[in-house]
């Protein structure tokens, strides 16, 4: 009993890490701690620790040398809305969070037990780098790359969520963005490899505002530590443990055959107008909930997950409201990534699709869309997962390629009475198919009556064509069973590929 006692009273001291003043220092920025992110992640009373009473590795050779309660990180295992999972959270009030061998040794333990185990895996990032002592006498064997290794061999086989809560600098820097999703405070969270030069300040070289809007690299973007975890544990409630389970069923309350009288009047009568995809999303998602992925990144192209009668799938869906739905260069990353993402996990995946192609410009041609357009192809080909279309208006010539439509079909497809679809738009079409007739009219006159009637022609082609294309014109308030419906179909559907050592997707 007394040696007991003396092990919880060393525990507890421990567990201050640098003392109160150093937690209350961490509580005025607005953070939580790291014990404090651990016990707010995990469901009550489940975490263990690993690794608990290991410390700095102390070299001898360097003045100044400082011993730290755990080396400056938390690693361990528990549940997560009741399934297993390991995390490690970065300890700033201990050398902001400077990470060292013994600290990084105790990360790549859980990320080895994860993998091994084939458990989902959290890592909180709160890091000013690597620590200078260790940046000068540590050992290869335990260093960033091996971290980087372990998010690599896992990548496709568990899932890996990043929380930035803090700064993330340096080698953390590059691994962060290994994981499968990153999520960022808002004025908390940074993310750079090299320092902050003079000229910018740090919210601007690498906040999450700019990551979340401009590079794409900020997944969920989260107001306070505690919905950034709250966030997080959503997400993993559509995942599977691993690549050879599928996603996790839930209770359904909400009628398979609801159906939704706003559906028939959300599309504009003029063809023109945009309006919101996601409402559409929300209206036929079981309890109306939609968890967004990348949402200020690209919002041409919205992608995240639902439920359809307690089975989470994935989305892809064009949105009107930016670009008029188009692709472009960014859209295209963010495409293929999240179908690559849904196919490695078993999520079935459905496209709500109104697109009217790529976006026409110098600019875009510049920045590569033809080999990020090529990326989507791949990974829309590739999917071997139920996959189910719903074309909600306009379908024209490549978007038939990357919302998958034409030659490289879904599942399922099925479009709504206001579906447009063909190569081109009837005044496209016309100016093309009837250039030689209208170059040979006499008068304006004359060319006004053939463009006319041209016109006419190739309306009455494009709604053949959209007619024909798809399996059937579905009452857009049918959307939700017709969704149901298919996915029941299509559960023990196979996915048989040629074998090969991996694909060699266009990045």
């Amino acid at each position: 009993l007394k040696k007991l006692q003396d092990i919880e009273a060393e525990r507890n001291q421990r567990l201050l890490g640098n003392g109160l003043a150093s937690i209350e220092r961490q509580h005025v920025q607005g953070k939580l701690t790291a014990r404090e992110r651990i016990n707010y992640l995990f469901d009550t009373g489940t975490f263990k620790e690993i690794d608990f009473w290991s410390d700095t590795y102390k070299y001898g050779e360097i003045d100044g040398e400082e011993i730290i309660p755990g080396d400056g990180v938390v690693v361990g295992w528990g549940e997560v809305n009741g399934r297993p999972a390991y995390a490690w959270a970065q300890d700033a009030t201990l050398l902001n969070g400077t990470m060292a061998e013994v600290h990084i040794a105790k990360i790549v333990r859980v990320m080895e037990k994860a993998l091994t185990e084939r458990v989902p895996i959290v890592g909180i990032y709160d890091t000013e780098g690597l620590r200078l002592h260790s940046a000068v006498m540590a050992h290869s064997f335990c260093s960033y790359s091996t971290m980087l290794k372990f998010q690599t061999l896992s990548s496709g086989v568990i899932p890996q969520i990043a929380l930035i809560m803090g700064p993330c600098v340096e080698g953390a820097a590059l691994s962060a963005p290994l994981a499968d999703f990153v999520f960022m405070v808002k004025n908390k969270s940074y993310l750079h490899i090299n320092p902050v030069g003079d000229q910018v300040t740090r919210e601007e070289y690498g906040g999450a505002q700019m990551h979340a809007t401009q590079t794409g690299t900020c997944a969920v973007l989260a107001k306070s530590d505690e919905e950034c975890i709250e966030k997080c544990k959503e997400l993993l409630s559509f995942l599977p443990q691993n690549n050879y389970e599928l996603p996790p069923r839930t209770a359904n309350n909400d009628p398979v055959n609801r159906r939704d009288e706003e559906l028939l009047h959300i599309i504009p009568d003029k063809t023109t107008k945009g309006y919101d995809m996601r409402r559409i999303i929300r209206l036929v998602a079981d309890d109306n909930n939609y968890f967004e992925i990348l949402a200020e990144y690209a919002p041409n192209l919205t992608v995240g997950f639902a439920r359809f009668d307690g089975q989470p799938v994935g989305i892809i869906a064009n949105n009107p409201f930016w670009l008029g739905g188009c692709e472009n260069s960014k859209s295209s990353v963010k495409h293929a990534r999240f179908n690559r993402f849904c196919d490695a996990f078993n999520i079935p995946i459905v496209y709500f699709a109104d697109c009217p192609g790529f976006v026409p410009s110098v600019e875009e041609e510049h920045s590569g869309i033809l080999r990020r357009g090529s990326m989507v192809i791949h990974a829309t080909s590739e999917a071997t997962v139920p996959t189910v279309s719903i074309i909600v208006r306009k379908i024209y010539g490549g978007a038939q390629l990357v919302m998958p439509s034409n030659l490289c079909k879904t599942d399922r497809i099925w479009a709504w009475p206001t579906v447009e679809r063909g190569t081109m738009g009837a005044d496209a079409l016309t100016e093309v198919m009837f250039k030689g007739r209208l170059e040979r009219a006499a008068t304006q006159e004359e060319k006004a009556i053939i463009r006319k009637e041209a016109k006419q022609r190739m309306e009455k082609a494009i709604a053949r064509s959209a007619k024909v294309g798809n399996e059937e014109i579905i009452d857009p308030r049918d959307t939700r069973s017709t969704i149901i419906q298919a996915l029941k179909s299509l559960k023990h559907k196979p996915s048989d590929w040629p074998e090969r050592k991996h694909d060699n997707i266009n990045m």
